[in-house]
Parts: structure tokens; C-alpha cells; sequence
């Protein structure tokens, strides 16, 4: 009799700080007494067991518009204005980075390990992938040809897409791209919703405000393995500020059917952080996330089925805007694993080509719903999945899906979950020791296209470049050999070797150039076969004044020593190199899962 005792008071302290949690979300206009009397159903019913995050890390800022054009700290350098509506609404200290405190009765009630294995049915068990996938119109002013068809394609032999229940894809506006996206995902995910915002034709419903005149969808696609029953589109009251303004950007809704088990899914894509917005897009954002929130409640959900919310929310995880959406959606923190953010500028080219001085950042979400079914746990794992074939586009070849990683919303891990990045190659982030110096070639850390010099003396990411031979289709080679190469700064991507001859002083002189390396540069390895650890290597370019080629060497003496020049036409010490491979782990988070 004594645990009956113990588990009511327990039950009486749970109801009380989730009552004082209830009070603290004054933007939430629902009935107070409505959630709590839904919160002592699922405690009793054993189901309303909250998730902690202790990995929860602000993740910087993120911009809109290009780092040649506009100032570095146009978007998120104070992410919500000091003199804003908001910047007082939920005060730092209200809402912990890690909601729950570790001593704290309710973070303790069921501790990590104590998980039944079997806990979860089956087939209560979903996972879902969101992925903003970045096939934007090809007319849209601006950005152009992106290789969306190409990138469709990839996505489509892709693995990481695989062996899912549902797929939410963001940013599907382009009618071509998108078309060949869906056919060739339908045989595994036959069960699919038209892109949001296109036309009222095919939905069980539209609500509401669908424009005629938008210039584009809203880019929100939902592919399910099993039979959607419903599917609603919601095109935002609150249209927006800034470019976003110009297209149907809302949710779609569906209620999928998997061995009986009903779950709802809203995938979504809301406002951008938009230069051109006031406070960034904050306020639209919020609008957008209540309308959330009202549908959800108006569909009288029953509190024993799944309601998920997924997509691009364009919010920086840990930061007060992070905390302000999870309260006003109603959602638990999930745990999070994987790489530490979702559109990361230092590691992916396609985010780095007009954002390369903007800091990276977690932005993309697989949320539960509070008032409704409770997993023991639910995991965010962020992925950064390569293409295995390269694509090219206006002469520029890349093996990026999207300038967005995908991300993975799931119960427990199982075998085929990721548990290490996905970006090892085995010619990234190689370096290069000059024979005769022993010195190791580098670019400059304060300007991304300045001389290269050969006078380091330890291992940087300034050391460091990227090996690609772009008329080889593989992206991550087992064997390259000598031939024509694009050689990149792991440091600052999209700035490839090229060699200086514009008068003044410097011509014939190397610098990582943007987006226009030399496309006559070799590489050629002296000990033949495929480039190894340790091989010894020369670099071969054309000069396209006297029609000759010439071989890169360390110039020596004057002002220039040190430097990286297209000179010599024989071989000798000052001319070979010693190739270094990164042996360097790549990360791995299989510790951090929680598997059945």
C-alpha cells in the first residue's frame, strides 16, 4: 500500500509543476483546466513522459542574403531585438535551456535506463524524415539552375530516404524537379499529397488563405508508406514578410493508417529569416505557429494517437525563440543526435555559396504534440548525407542534396539509423608538404582568396584542401589517380586554386579563387597508381599566355618567398610535395542513440 501512496503523491507534485509550466506559456490561449485535466489522463495512463535535452547548445545566426552583397550580421545578429514585442515576452531565465531540472521530481520519474525494452508496440512505433531539399523554381530571380532536376534524381537512389514511415520535403516548388522526386519515390512511399499552395484540387479540404496570384506553391510535399485517410492543406493567414510573400507557404495535414494505428502528421515550412521582415520575421513566425496550433486543437485529435509536426521552422535551436515555439506548439524537447546543425555553412557548398560568413544553424524539427500519445523518448537526428554520384550545373559540380541537411524523427534507433556522419571522403581536407621546406601550403584566415603561401609549420583547417576530379561522377573516389583536378579550400568552400594575371604584381601567382578554380591544374602523382598517405605529388597548369605548361613551385628569395607560383618547367625539389590524407575520425554519435 505504501507505493500506492507514494505514486498519488507523486502524482500530485507531477500535476502541480505541470501546472505552473501551463501558466508559464501566457501566448497559449487555451484552457488552462482543459490541458491539465488531459495531463492527469496521461499520467495516470502512464503516457506523458517529458523528454530532456542536455545537449541543447545555441547554434548562432543565419542570414538572407548573400555574403558579397550584404553585411555579414543582416539576419540574427540579435536574434529577437532588444525593443521588441518579444524580446520581453519570455524572459532568459523562465524557460531553462534544459527544461526540466535534473533533480527535479518529473526529470527523475522515469530515468533514461528504466525504459521497458518493449514499451512501444510496433506498430506504434513511427519514424519520419523532414528534409528541406532546395528545388527552388529555376526562374526565380536570382538563384537560377541549381541542378534541381540532377539533385531530384539523387535524392531518389539515395539511401538516407530509405526505410521510413513518412517523408515531409520542404522547398519542392520547382514543377520538374518535384515531379521527378515523387515518381521516383512513389514505389517505396505510394501514398502522396500534392505540393501545398498549387491548387485546391486533391485535398479534402483547403483552409485558410489560398491565393490565386501567389508566384509560387508552398513547397510542402508529404509521401507516406501507408494509406493516408485525410489530407488537408492550410496556406498561412499570416502570408509573411520579405519573399515569402510571394508564394503559399502553409502545412499539409494527413492522417496516415499504419496496421491500425492512426498518427497525424503537419508538415510545414514557415516564415524565412528575412532581412526584409521586421525583427527578422519573428512576429510572422509566431502568427504562423498559432495557426499551427489552432488547427491542431480545432481537429478534436484523440489523446491516445500521435500528432507530429515536422519541417523547416526556421528557428535556431536553444535560443529564446526556440523555447517561445515549443511553448506556444506545445511540443516536448526532443533528444537530439547527430551532426550539430541542420544548414551548416562550413560544411556544406551549397550553404556556404551565398552564405559563407554566416554561422550555421539548427533549424530544421520533428516535434510531438503534448496533448496527445507520449513515446518513453522521441530522438531529432540530424544527418549529412553525400550524393554517391557528383551533379553539375552552369560548370559548377557539387555532391550536396540541399543546402539543408535532412533530419530523422524516431522512437528507438534500429539497424538502419545513421551513427556516424556521412561526410568522410577519402581526399577531403588533404594537405600538401613542400619536399624542400617541409613546410605544408595554406590559405589565409582572414581573407578567404589570398595568396597561398608554403610556410606552415602545423596541421589548420587553413592546411587543408578538398580533391575533386570532376570528370569522374564517383564523389568520394577509393582511387585517384593523376589527371586534371579542382582543388578547394576546406577552410572557405566554393574558393578553388586558380593562378593571379591582371597586371601589377603577383601574376602567375596561386589563390583559392570563388567559384572559377583553374580548370587545367593536374595533379600527378610521382610514385604512380592512387594518390596514398605519404605519395609524392608535382602540380601541372597551363599558362594560357604563352600556350605552354609549367609546373607550381615554392618561389624562394624576395618579397615573394614563400609563395605559390605557375613557373618552373622541369621537376625539382622546390616542386614536389608530399601528399598527407585527414585521419582525422569522422564524427560518430552511435553512443548518444537509445535503441529498443
Amino acid at each position: 500500500m505504501r507505493i500506492k501512496k507514494y505514486t498519488k503523491v507523486r502524482l500530485l507534485v507531477n500535476c502541480c509543476l505541470l501546472l505552473f509550466f501551463l501558466i508559464g506559456c501566457g501566448a497559449d490561449r487555451r484552457s488552462l483546466y482543459k490541458d491539465l485535466l488531459a495531463s492527469l489522463i496521461y499520467i495516470s495512463d502512464n503516457k506523458n513522459i517529458g523528454s530532456t535535452n542536455s545537449d541543447l547548445t545555441g547554434s548562432g545566426s543565419v542570414s538572407s542574403s548573400p555574403a558579397d552583397a550584404a553585411s555579414e550580421n543582416s539576419i540574427l545578429a540579435n536574434f529577437i531585438p532588444e525593443n521588441s514585442i518579444l524580446a520581453n515576452s519570455v524572459p532568459e531565465n523562465s524557460i531553462p535551456e534544459n527544461f526540466i531540472p535534473e533533480n527535479s521530481i518529473l526529470a527523475n520519474s522515469v530515468p533514461e535506463n528504466s525504459i521497458p525494452e518493449n514499451f512501444i508496440p510496433e506498430n506504434m512505433g513511427i519514424k519520419i524524415l523532414t528534409h528541406n531539399v532546395f528545388l527552388l523554381p529555376k526562374t526565380l530571380p536570382g538563384w537560377g539552375n541549381w541542378g534541381q532536376n540532377e539533385r531530384a534524381q539523387r535524392i531518389v537512389s539515395s539511401n538516407y530516404i530509405q526505410n521510413q514511415d513518412v517523408i515531409v520535403f520542404d522547398e519542392a516548388f520547382d514543377t520538374d524537379a518535384r515531379k521527378i522526386l515523387l515518381d521516383g519515390v512513389r514505389s517505396e512511399y505510394p501514398y502522396q499529397t500534392d505540393v501545398i499552395g498549387r491548387t485546391k484540387k486533391g485535398w479534402d479540404a483547403t483552409l485558410g488563405l489560398y491565393r490565386k496570384d501567389a508566384f509560387t506553391n508552398g513547397g510542402v510535399v508529404i509521401v507516406s508508406k501507408w494509406p493516408i485517410e485525410e489530407k488537408i492543406q492550410h496556406v498561412f493567414k499570416e502570408k509573411g514578410c520579405g519573399a515569402d510573400v510571394f508564394s503559399n507557404k502553409g502545412f499539409a495535414y494527413v492522417r496516415i493508417d499504419k496496421n491500425g494505428k492512426k498518427f497525424h502528421i503537419i508538415g510545414t515550412h514557415v516564415q524565412a529569416q528575412d532581412s526584409g521582415c521586421a525583427n527578422l520575421g519573428v512576429v510572422s513566425r509566431v502568427n504562423q505557429f498559432n495557426e499551427i496550433r489552432d488547427f491542431i486543437d480545432s481537429k478534436k485529435i484523440p489523446k491516445n494517437e500521435m500528432v507530429l509536426i515536422a519541417g523547416d521552422l526556421n528557428v535556431i535551436k536553444g535560443s529564446r525563440e526556440y523555447h517561445q515555439m515549443l511553448c506556444i506548439l506545445n511540443v516536448n524537447n526532443p533528444k537530439y543526435v547527430g551532426v550539430p546543425f541542420t544548414w551548416d555553412t562550413k560544411t556544406n557548398e551549397i550553404a556556404a555559396f551565398y552564405y559563407k560568413k554566416v554561422k550555421p544553424a539548427y533549424l530544421d524539427y520533428i516535434f510531438v504534440s503534448k496533448s496527445h500519445f507520449q513515446p518513453p523518448i522521441w530522438q531529432n537526428l540530424a544527418y549529412d548525407p553525400i550524393s554517391a554520384k557528383t551533379w553539375t550545373a552552369r560548370g559548377y559540380t557539387s555532391d550536396e542534396f540541399s543546402d539543408h541537411y535532412p533530419v530523422y524523427g524516431f522512437i528507438y534507433a534500429d539497424s538502419s539509423t545513421p551513427t556516424k556522419s556521412g561526410r568522410k571522403r577519402k581526399y577531403d581536407r588533404v594537405s600538401f608538404v613542400s619536399v624542400a621546406t617541409g613546410k605544408k601550403i595554406q590559405a589565409n584566415s582572414e581573407k578567404s582568396n589570398a595568396w597561398l603561401k608554403v610556410n606552415a609549420t602545423t596541421e589548420t583547417d587553413l592546411t587543408k584542401f578538398n580533391l575533386v576530379q570532376t570528370n569522374d561522377p564517383d564523389s568520394n573516389p577509393s582511387c585517384m589517380k593523376s589527371g586534371h583536378v579542382r582543388i578547394e579550400s576546406s577552410h572557405s568552400l566554393n574558393y578553388f586554386w586558380n593562378w593571379w594575371l591582371g597586371g601589377g604584381k603577383g601574376n602567375y601567382a596561386y589563390y583559392p579563387k570563388f567559384n572559377d578554380g583553374s580548370n587545367r591544374i593536374q595533379i600527378i602523382n610521382l610514385d604512380g597508381g592512387c594518390l596514398q598517405d605519404g605519395s609524392r605529388v608535382a602540380f601541372k597548369d597551363y599558362d594560357t599566355i604563352s600556350r605552354r605548361q609549367y609546373f607550381l613551385t615554392v618561389w624562394e628569395g624576395g618579397n615573394w618567398d614563400k609563395y605559390l607560383y605557375l613557373w618552373r618547367s622541369h621537376i625539382g625539389l622546390r616542386e614536389i610535395f608530399y601528399l598527407k590524407l585527414d585521419s582525422s575520425p569522422e564524427i560518430n554519435w552511435s553512443k548518444k542513440l537509445i535503441y529498443r
